[in-house]
């Protein structure tokens, strides 16, 4: 009967298996960022935030159409039922440039408000604020 390759060489057991191990971490690794990328897409602060950027003028002229969101977010989002607070900081691009979103919400009584709404974008000094060209009844969503 023949031996196995991994019986004829024992010497390569640990390299494997520290290999495996390896790549199951990043495998894991991986799936949890999917998960929590899609939590925060789905979420209504980070649609409401990126739409609002979206139909901007001032976001639309420096950064150009159409401005889309990069894969990787970063920041929090607690939501308990109709409680919760949201920390984004949402890359994004257009045809002429890239930025981030930054948006922090509370949500109150089933209903979101932006207390900071703003984009940086690349190679401008000053953000421009999303929150100043709306009326606070409108600020809900």
């Amino acid at each position: 009967m023949q031996k196995s390759w991994l019986e004829r060489h024992p010497h390569w057991k640990i390299p494997l298996g520290f290999l495996t191990l390896l790549v199951l971490i990043i495998v894991f690794g991986g799936v949890v960022m999917t998960i929590v990328t899609t939590t925060f897409r789905n979420s209504d602060v980070y649609r409401e935030a990126v739409t609002r950027a979206g139909a901007d003028a001032q976001v639309l002229e420096q950064m150009g159409e159409p401005i889309q969101a990069a894969w990787l977010i970063s920041g929090d989002l607690h939501v308990s039922g109709s409680t919760g607070n949201a920390n984004l900081s949402i890359p994004v691009s257009g045809s002429r440039g890239k930025g981030v979103i930054r948006a922090v919400a509370s949500k109150t009584g089933g209903v979101w408000r932006f207390t900071y709404l703003q984009v940086q974008v690349n190679g401008r000094s000053e953000p421009i604020d999303l929150l100043s060209v709306q009326p606070p009844a409108e600020r809900d969503f």
